[in-house]
């Protein structure tokens, strides 16, 4: 864990902080195990190969000084949030101390790094925690170049394209490797499966050769099983040597999912051209996947926005719900992180918590601010938000879905809810959460009638809806998230 009494001057500090010599695996907060391990490999990677990387330092200041501990930790576990959804899965995240992250960011420009900490940013000043905290950035470039610019590339490749050759037999080791060697190309040579399956798991190579026949694990039982691990590993593309004319060797190959088969002996010019084609081919793959990725992600920030816009406006007619629609989408959206779903069902949820309460939009202010009981006309005009909600949100095609909390977030488990009297798990699993999560916002935020209730009462309330008006299941994560906050900070402000 970070140590909360340290806040490092700048960039410089924290890079010592992580020196082969200084590095103490006991004071960091790790995305991964031994993380300053990991950042050695990869300092050497770097100088190894000639790649460019960044590395950026966020530090967050908070501008009132007497923000309790418990919105602290709540204000901070948020900017580490948005920033981790910013990152691509290559890239590293840290924290030095309690109140910064530290990035290494590979195979990325100065220009890029400056795209991803506007993003970030921008994520941030649009969180309601940016008016209690403002954050500080240090960037600062690695690069790495190769002295001699005649070997920076043979033929048309960059000198750290590398290939990893598995064969049985040394004499084609050898061959396969000499002729890469010549065309500019990095190989390692292996003899066996499972030494490819071991060097997988440091090392990532551009290209896997792989001879078919090969004793104890043979070439396709290697492929399952790297495929089988999972990770870098198995993205790897894969060609397989072979010294057979058979055409149902060759097919058992590409269905596994090799890109290609080359011949034994080989042809030197054979052996060059497919290997560039087949990186080139996977690079190029590689790059549209991540303009697709990027797309995707800006498409997603404008849809939070939009969202986050239209929450606001809601809210707006209430004078007592100011942050209702993002606290319970936050209570969501941790309800669902603690049950293990994926980051895109988190990432929905949390899109359905902000926008639950959208049919109001139709409600009007004197009903809404009315600070005595409702009459039963006056009741049954609030009950129609869900159905208009629903209906608002159901025009949205591009996001299917995103009205089932609207509709759905005033069901009961029992049954006795509206608009639909679903009952246990026919109500939507999403609404289900959104309920307790709600319910739990209700109770501890000012309203038109009554002050928030106190802690232990809105305990007792929840223990009492389990199972009734609440799913057990998410009522007790309710519940054991009430109980880790002793402070009582979750709460509106």
């Amino acid at each position: 864990m970070p140590d909360d009494s340290i806040v490092y001057s700048d960039i410089k500090a924290v890079s010592r902080l992580f020196d082969e010599n200084s590095a103490s695996q006991n004071a960091m907060w790790m995305g991964r195990d031994t993380f300053n391990n990991v950042y050695k490999y990869v300092m050497r990677y770097f100088e190894r190969y000639f790649v460019s990387a960044c590395k950026v330092l966020f530090t967050v200041v908070f501008k009132d000084e007497s923000i309790d501990e418990g919105m602290r930790i709540v204000i901070i576990d948020t900017f580490k949030d948005i920033v981790q959804s910013h990152l691509r899965h290559s890239d590293i995240m840290v924290a030095p101390s309690s109140v910064q992250v530290f990035l290494v960011l590979p195979k990325i420009d100065v220009s890029e790094v400056v795209k991803v900490k506007d993003r970030i940013m921008d994520a941030w000043e649009a969180c309601e925690y940016s008016r209690s905290a403002e954050i500080k950035c240090e960037t600062e470039s690695i690069n790495h170049e190769n002295d001699n610019d005649n070997e920076k590339t043979v033929g048309g490749m960059n000198k750290t394209d590398s290939v990893v050759i598995v064969d049985d037999n040394k004499a084609n080791l050898s061959i396969a490797s000499l002729i890469l060697k010549k065309a500019g190309i990095n190989t390692y040579i292996l003899q066996s499966g499972q030494a490819l399956i071991d060097f997988l798991q440091d090392e990532s190579p551009d290209l896997i050769l792989m001879d078919v026949v090969m004793p104890g694990m043979d070439g396709f039982t290697t492929f399952r099983r790297i495929r089988e691990i999972g990770g870098k590993a198995a993205k790897i593309p894969v060609i397989f040597l072979t010294a057979e004319d058979n055409k149902e060797v060759e097919v058992e190959g590409i269905t596994l999912g090799a890109i290609d088969f080359i011949r034994k002996p080989f042809i030197p010019e054979v052996l060059t051209a497919r290997v560039r084609l087949a990186i080139n081919l996977i690079r190029l793959q590689n790059h549209l996947e991540d303009e697709v990725n990027e797309r995707i992600l800006e498409n997603e920030r404008m849809s939070i926005h939009i969202i986050r816009s239209l929450a606001d406006a809601i809210e707006t007619k209430d004078l007592y719900t100011n942050g209702h629609s993002e606290r319970v989408a936050m209570y969501s959206k941790e309800i669902a992180r603690r049950c293990g779903y994926s980051d895109r069902y988190i990432k929905d949820i949390y899109m359905m918590g902000i926008l639950h309460d959208v049919g109001k939009i139709g409600v009007p202010n004197t009903i809404i601010n009315k600070p005595g009981k409702l009459t039963d006309e006056e009741f049954m005009i609030i009950k129609a938000h869900p159905v208009n909600g629903y209906k608002i949100l159901n025009n949205i095609k591009e996001m299917p879905g995103l009205a089932r909390g609207a509709r759905w977030h005033h069901e009961r488990y029992d049954g006795r809810g509206y608009p639909d009297s679903l009952k246990g798990e026919d109500i939507p699993e999403e609404a289900r959460i959104i309920a307790v999560a709600d319910a739990y916002d209700a109770m501890t935020s000012n309203r038109s009638y009554r002050k928030p209730m106190p802690q232990e009462l809105v305990r007792e309330e929840i223990i009492k809806g389990r199972g009734s008006q609440f799913d057990p299941k998410f009522a007790d994560i309710m519940i054991e998230m009430m109980d880790e906050d002793t402070e009582y900070s979750m709460r509106e402000k």
